[in-house]
């Protein structure tokens, strides 16, 4: 992500707080260098132990803002009722031919979370193509669009791929700013204890890569460099 200043960058969630704990500080380092960010949220939490829907969107608000992003909310079949229909798929890719997004970011396929989390993202994957088809007739009131690429964040450790190699991000220069996000879901951490659970996945991911804090992403498709001297370093300490 070398042209980081020209990068419009739509992040997808199913919940509240699902964007901040998986991808923040990723997405704080973006927006320091100048990337557009939208995030899109597609339910209010209304089903969660804690918070009300309008303090949860209140706090998806304040996070956002954090970030220097804008945001949306989308009704996707409820919190805890989400699935890859495609009907949202469809309501996601209109969102990505309104913000022409470069990037798109999403929850991981992975199964063993939060079901909702692993609906979402395959419903981004659908969305992607279809938001470059001319021909659907239910978006034919916005231009066709193609993104560049897509990635996918893991919102809890179980949510990581096992297969495919994830690009790792220094995020040591955001840690403080990315606390100050997660701090935004003040409701959600009555729940859980997430903001060590998230600082301390990003210690250990850091220790592995030779820096203080890190986060990652996984690609949606192979990824294509000029050659060897332009590819970046892998992040075994040898």
């Amino acid at each position: 992500m070398s042209e980081s200043k020209e990068l419009s960058i739509l992040v997808v969630g199913a919940h509240p707080d699902d964007i901040e704990f998986g991808c923040g500080a990723i997405l704080l380092k973006e927006a320091e260098s100048g990337a557009r960010i939208h995030f899109l949220v597609c339910s209010l939490g209304e089903a969660g132990s804690n918070g009300t829907p309008q303090e949860r969107e209140a706090e998806s608000r304040a996070a956002a803002a954090r970030c220097g992003a804008t945001i949306d909310f989308i009704e996707c079949g409820g919190d805890g009722n989400m699935q890859a229909t495609p009907e949202t798929a469809r309501g996601i890719a209109r969102r990505i031919r309104e913000t022409k997004a470069t990037v798109l970011l999403a929850p991981s396929l992975v199964t063993n979370q939060h079901p909702d989390h692993s609906a979402i993202g395959k419903a981004v994957q659908d969305a992607a193509r279809l938001a470059r088809y001319a021909g659907i007739a239910e978006l034919s009131d916005a231009p066709p669009h193609a993104i560049a690429s897509l990635y996918f964040y893991a919102i809890t450790p179980g949510a990581e791929p096992r297969e495919g190699t994830p690009f790792v991000f220094d995020v040591s220069l955001q840690v403080d700013a990315w606390r100050e996000m997660m701090n935004c879901h003040q409701s959600q951490m009555k729940t859980r204890r997430y903001l060590d659970l998230q600082l301390s996945r990003a210690r250990t991911l850091g220790l592995q890569t030779g820096c203080e804090y890190a986060q990652a992403l996984w690609p949606n498709d192979p990824v294509l460099v000029n050659g060897l001297n332009s590819a970046p370093r892998g992040i075994r300490l040898f």
